[in-house]
Order: structure tokens, then C-alpha cells, then sequence
């Protein structure tokens, strides 16, 4: 039933175009059709935010979708070509108001040598003068013209020529074909359009001497009267029976929003009103199959401003029913805008997470530095840090730490005001798409929100080092002192007031001066030992924390618990591991001005032997740092300040008798010594913007690679204080 009804749409187009006298001016001629613009496809309308020759990468601009099919623009077949009636002509035909029945005698007798008849009633005098010779193929036609200026026709019957007065023809005569002499009738048969639409077209055209009926059934044009009448009658017709459907230019548009009925109504008003100069030129056929709009005329430039036309309608339109809309998220995550989106309309609460299956591109991602044991960097996936164990309180962590992520649908409900109704907001974490169901005018609220937060998030690359430093002589008073008062190129400045809150005893200054972490831990090896316990370099996105780990897991006794029911239960002990080592978190926030704040944690860990108490379960030492600075792109802050003082008691002499009571010591030495550290973090983010920024760090840190140089030796008097 569907291709039946289009069939029918289609032949009733067909048949009011035919009648259609407008002509457009010709163009240049193709072979075929030339397709032009956005195809539509064959299915359903692709919803905004699916980008075409990308699958479903990201949000589409605004607009419609449009095929156009362009004709050549000639809806009128060629003139025919006018003939040369004098090459090669030997005729001569000289008559100046002669007898008819001389002219016949002249004409058919003495020149075509053929068998005429001159009717007793045909009377009159006729004037016939070629100024050249003629061909003798065009002698009747000539003779028959002379012959209609006097009121007489000229009838062949076989092979016998009739003159007489017009009018007395007989009522039923031969066909003739396109060549032959005479008056008669001529069936000139039809291709493209119709004999009944084009008989009313030339009805006014045909002149008193001759006839034009149609002959609908079998589409043929029946035309009477003379060879000159019939000859321009045939050559009128095959100028409008020509291919229309070649000539026209067909745009099927598709728009984004609005109802295509609506909308030819609206152009219909538009463009076809009484007094508008297009009027008549374009006609409109809404296709509610696609939603579209078919639109014909023979100027195809016409139909690039309808499509424009419709565009701007379109755009300006209210739709009133509510439509399911796809955003294909380009830059972020879609359950985090999804997030956004309800708390800046403000939504009430969560709809509901309904969980879906669990993909691997939905889990968090891993990323390993190189050094002792094993270090992982996590900025992606759902969850939450573990919390740190002791009193320091961690910098606010970002969802992706863990890993555990996996695909979830999250619905939210935002209402956009009462008369608009709700708009459903749905996150699918596993196509990483946000699924919208809202009326069109609510759609292009939320999707220009969502072109302003989906772009491209910056990224950090933090650049640091983990150092022990050996206070001596030089350094007695702390690396801190020795910049600020020493002979080093470096000097330490506080930061402003209010960049800087730290929760632990120790300093925080900016390097000043010094263009790299490098050239600090030089200047410090030139005076001391130094110890670089790590020196990774993360790679995270705003906002994102970056988590490395360079150390084991150790067990430490928590519980233990002994039954006493019975004289032999077993002391069941609770065992949990705890993390130790290097543990840096780091979560860096880019603002507009360039300015990184960084929340900081660093702990730094080192398992020694209970010796406290009996309980047989490993000490952990601990060193920790948790603070949040605000420091400019690719500036060098220092953290320290945490010194470390480890007193040691060195027994040395002859075996067995050092150990002897109150004796010892005369076969002996004890030597007590005191070792001081210092903890030192140098930390430097670069803020990567673009592809350019991260290939030009990733060149920097391949050429670090490759001019690694050992730190020089550091002087060997005055290691202990």
C-alpha cells in the first residue's frame, strides 16, 4: 500500500507540473542527474549529536538535512531547425495573380508531372514569386501556401491531387504522415506528457484552417489541416513533449525540528502568494513518510534558498512533541555532565542508577613508572580513594582512583519550568553518551549547555622528586637555611597569603630562581649526600588524581582474640596489610589564568622492628606531607622541613672480652653517632593544553632520558655534625 500511494503522489505531481508554463533559463546540459548535498538516509532521521563520516562522534550544529537533485533547467525541447528550402534547388515558381486553374496546369501538370483535379467551385487568382530557385520536394508546400491565401485547399486521394474551396473537404480522409502534401490528418503520438493537457495548451494556437483532438487512451495528438498547419502544430508539440522530470530540480528537505506540514504551509504563504514574484515557480509536496518536504522547480538556484529558508523556520520553530535526543560525548564523561547538567537546572536527586554490564572500556585505566616495586596512575573509572591511615587529612580525592569502574546507566529528571514540562537526562556510561528526552526547544537549551562544558579537558604533567637529604656541617640548620643564607645560586620565596595551607611542621617555599628540579639537586649534591628516594612523572587530567606507589604491602597485627571456653583455644589474630613505601597523591586544578592549585599528599614509609613492645608485629615509621599550594606553570615548588634524627651506638674491639662486666671498656670502644635527614619533595606542573604541548614535554623528557649524568660526588669531611 505504501508504494502505491507514493506511486500515486508521484503521477499526480507528474500531471500538474505538465501543465506548468513557466520556463527557466537553460543550463548546462548533463547527462543524468547531479546530487548534491546531505543525503538522507533511507531509515530513520539520525538525532542531533551524531556527526556524519564519524559514527556517533559528537554533537551536529543545528539544521536540516537536504538531497538535492538538480535538472538541466529545459522543460521546452530545441526549435526545430529551420531547412534551407533553395540549396540545391532548380525550381522557379512565378505568379503574379494567376488563374488557379493556370497555376495547376503549371505547377502539378508541366513541373511534378502529377494527376490533379480543379473543382468548378474553386475560383480565384493567386500570386506566387520565389526569389531563388527552390527544391523540388518543396513545390506542394509552397503551392499549398499560395493556395490557403486564396481561400483553397489542396486534397490528395491516392495519387490524385483535389483543388477546391476550403471547407468543402470531405469529412473523412487518410492519415498522412509528417511528409506528405496536402491537407488531411496527421497523428503525432506523445511521450512524456499528456495529449489532453497539451491539446488545451494549443488550443488558442491552432489556426481557423485546421483541427487538433486527443486521443487520450492512446496519448496521441490527431491534427487536421493543411501541410504548412500540420507541419507547425508537430513541431510546437515536440517542443513541450520533452522529459520534463530531466529539466526539473527536485530538493527533498528534511527539518530538524518542526512538522514538514507545517512548514509547506508556511512556504506555501511564502513563496507561492498571489503578487510574489516566485509565485507558481516552486511547488511544495510534504512527505510524512520522512518527515520532509519535496520541492520542484524548474530553477534549481531556487531550491538552494528554500533549503536556507527552511533552516531559519526551522530553527525558530516550537515543537510540541516530546523526542528522544543521543549526545555523543567527545571530550569527558558522560555521567559527569549528565551530573552537571541536573545540579545547574536544578534537579532534585538522582532518578535512579540502573546497573548495565560491565565492559573493559569502562573500567578505570592503569598506567606504571618505572623503580622499586610497583606504581599504578589511575584517572579513570568510578570510585573512591581508600582513606589514609593516621590523623593528616587527604586532599579531596576525584572519582577514578581505584579502578573499579564499570558501565552504569544514571537517569536524572530536570524540570525546565511548568509549562515546559520535565526533560529526562539519562548518562550511558558505555557508549559514553547522554541520552535526552525533552520537547526540541528544551533539547537546544540542554545541548548548547553541553557544547559549552564538553570540550577538550586540560591535562598536568607533574614532574617531581623524592629526596633525602644528609644534613652536615653546611646544612645543620636544614635545607631551608642553606638557601636563604648560603652561597647557593638559589633562594627560596614564601608564597602570598592565602596560597599556601599546610597541616604539617616544616616549609613550603617557591624556587625562585633555577630552571629545574635538576639544577636544585645539584646544587644540594655539592655540599651533601643525597638520597632520591622516587622522581615520577604523571601525566593527569584536571581535576583527576594521580596516585603512585613505589613500595609493599606489609602485614600488621590489628586484633588478636583467644576463646575461653576451652584451656586450648588457639589466639586468633586479625591481620591487615598496609601500604608502605612512596605514596604520592596529587590532583591539579587549572585555572583560566594559568595558575595550578595542587593538593598534595606524600608519605613516605620504612618498616622497622617492633621494639616497644613484645608484640611481634613490624613498626611502621612514617613521613608525611598533605598540603595545597597554588603555584604558575612550570614553576618549582619545595616541600620540607621534615627532618629526621636516627642515634646509633657502634661496639668494636677484641671479641668476647669487650663484653666483660665493669672490664669491657678497657678492651674496647663505643663509639655513639647521631645521623640527621632531611625529607625535600620538589614538585613542577606543565599545563598540557594541546597535542603540541604534550609532544613537545614528550621531547623534553626523551632528551633527559638520554643526558642522564651520575650526581657528582659529595665532599667527604664534614658528613656528621
Amino acid at each position: 500500500m505504501t508504494s502505491r500511494k507514493a506511486l500515486g503522489t508521484l503521477t499526480a505531481l507528474a500531471l500538474a507540473l505538465a501543465g506548468c508554463d513557466t520556463t527557466g533559463t537553460p543550463q548546462t546540459e548533463v547527462q543524468g542527474a547531479t546530487v548534491v548535498g546531505n543525503t538522507v538516509p533511507a531509515g530513520p532521521r539520525p538525532l542531533p549529536g551524531i556527526a556524519p563520516g564519524r559514527p556517533d562522534d559528537g554533537y551536529q550544529p543545528l539544521g536540516t538535512q537536504t538531497r538535492i537533485i538538480r535538472g538541466t533547467g529545459q522543460v521546452l525541447g530545441a526549435p526545430a531547425a529551420t531547412n534551407d528550402d533553395t540549396a540545391g534547388g532548380d525550381v522557379s515558381l512565378n505568379f503574379t495573380n494567376a488563374e488557379v486553374r493556370d497555376v495547376a496546369k503549371a505547377v502539378l501538370g508541366d513541373i511534378l508531372g502529377l494527376t490533379y483535379a480543379v473543382d468548378p467551385e474553386a475560383q480565384g487568382q493567386i500570386t506566387i514569386e520565389t526569389a531563388q530557385p527552390i527544391r523540388r520536394d518543396r513545390v506542394l508546400p509552397t503551392l499549398e501556401a499560395g493556395l490557403q491565401a486564396a481561400q483553397l485547399i489542396l486534397i490528395r486521394e491516392g495519387n490524385l491531387y483535389t483543388i477546391m474551396p476550403a471547407g468543402g473537404e470531405p469529412r473523412s480522409i487518410g492519415l498522412l504522415g509528417p511528409n506528405d502534401p496536402g491537407t488531411g490528418t496527421e497523428a503525432i503520438p506523445l511521450r512524456f506528457v499528456s495529449a489532453t493537457a497539451l491539446k488545451d495548451l494549443l488550443a488558442e494556437m491552432v489556426p481557423n484552417t485546421a483541427r487538433i483532438e486527443a486521443d487520450a487512451a492512446r496519448n496521441i495528438l490527431l491534427v487536421s489541416g493543411s501541410s504548412v498547419s500540420r507541419r507547425s502544430l508537430r513541431e510546437l508539440a515536440q517542443q513541450f513533449d520533452v522529459d520534463w522530470l530531466r529539466g526539473v530540480s527536485f530538493a527533498l528537505i528534511v527539518p530538524q525540528w518542526t512538522d514538514s506540514r507545517n512548514l509547506v504551509e508556511q512556504l506555501t504563504q511564502l513563496l507561492n502568494a498571489e503578487g510574489v514574484p516566485t509565485a507558481g515557480t516552486i511547488r511544495f509536496v510534504p512527505v510524512q513518510q520522512v518527515n520532509g518536504i519535496l520541492a520542484i522547480s524548474n530553477r534549481a538556484e531556487y531550491l538552494d534558498r528554500v533549503r536556507t529558508l527552511v533552516e531559519m523556520l526551522d530553527r525558530e520553530a516550537q515543537g510540541s512533541r516530546r523526542r528522544l535526543f543521543v549526545y555523543r560525548v567527545q571530550n569527558g564523561r558522560a555521567s559527569d555532565l549528565a551530573k552537571v547538567l541536573a545540579s545547574a537546572f536544578g534537579a532534585g536527586k538522582d532518578g535512579g542508577t540502573s546497573a548495565a554490564a560491565s565492559s573493559p572500556s569502562s573500567n578505570a585505566g592503569s598506567a606504571s613508572l618505572g623503580g622499586f616495586g610497583t606504581s599504578t596512575a589511575s584517572t579513570s573509572g568510578l570510585g573512591q580513594t581508600g582513606a589514609t591511615d593516621g590523623s593528616l587529612p587527604t586532599p579531596p580525592t576525584m572519582p577514578g582512583i581505584d579502578g573499579q569502574g564499570g558501565g552504569a546507566a544514571t537517569g536524572l529528571s530536570v524540570d525546565l519550568g511548568e509549562a515546559e514540562g520535565a526533560v529526562n537526562i539519562s548518562a550511558d556510561e558505555i557508549s559514553n553518551s547522554i541520552v535526552i528526552h525533552a520537547k526540541p526547544q528544551q533539547y537546544e537549551i540542554v545541548a548548547d549547555a553541553l557544547r559549552k562544558l564538553d570540550v577538550l579537558p586540560l591535562q598536568v604533567m607533574i614532574e617531581s622528586a623524592v629526596t633525602e637529604v644528609t644534613l652536615n656541617n653546611d646544612l645543620r640548620y636544614g635545607v631551608q637555611w642553606f638557601f636563604q643564607t648560603g652561597n647557593s645560586k638559589f633562594s627560596l620565596s614564601e608564597f602570598a597569603s592565602g596560597a599556601i595551607g599546610q597541616v604539617f611542621p616544616g616549609f613550603s617555599y617557591l624556587v625562585s630562581n633555577g630552571d629545574s628540579i635538576t639544577s636544585v639537586l645539584n646544587a644540594l649534591a655539592g655540599v651533601t649526600n643525597i638520597n632520591v628516594v622516587s622522581a615520577p612523572k604523571l601525566l593527569v587530567l584536571n581535576n583527576q588524581t594521580a596516585s603512585l606507589q613505589v613500595g609493599d604491602q606489609v602485614p600488621v597485627a590489628t586484633q588478636s582474640a583467644e576463646s575461653t571456653d576451652t584451656s586450648t583455644a588457639r589466639i586468633v589474630n586479625s591481620i591487615e596489610y598496609r601500604d608502605t613505601g612512596i605514596i604520592l597523591r596529587i590532583t591539579p586544578r587549572v585555572n583560566d589564568s594559568g595558575v595550578v592549585l595542587l593538593d598534595i599528599s606524600q608519605e613516605v614509609s620504612n618498616v622497622v622492628k617492633t621494639t616497644t613492645s613484645a608484640l611481634d608485629s613490624p613498626t611502621i615509621q612514617q613521613r608525611r606531607v598533605a598540603s595545597s599550594v597554588a603555584v604558575e606553570d612550570g614553576q618549582t615548588i619545595a616541600l620540607g622541613g621534615l627532618i629526621t634524627e636516627t642515634n646509633q651506638s657502634d661496639n668494636s674491639g677484641l671479641p668476647y672480652l669487650r663484653n666483660l662486666p665493669f672490664l669491657g671498656p678497657l678492651f674496647g670502644t663505643t663509639t655513639d653517632s647521631k645521623d640527621r635527614t632531611e625529607l625535600l619533595i620538589l614538585l613542577t606542573p606543565r599545563v598540557v593544553r594541546n597535542a603540541a604541548d604534550a609532544q613537545r614535554i614528550t621531547d623534553e623528557l626523551r632528551e633527559k632520558i638520554r643526558s642522564v649524568k651520575p650526581l657528582p660526588a659529595a665532599p667527604s669531611e664534614g658528613l656528621r655534625p
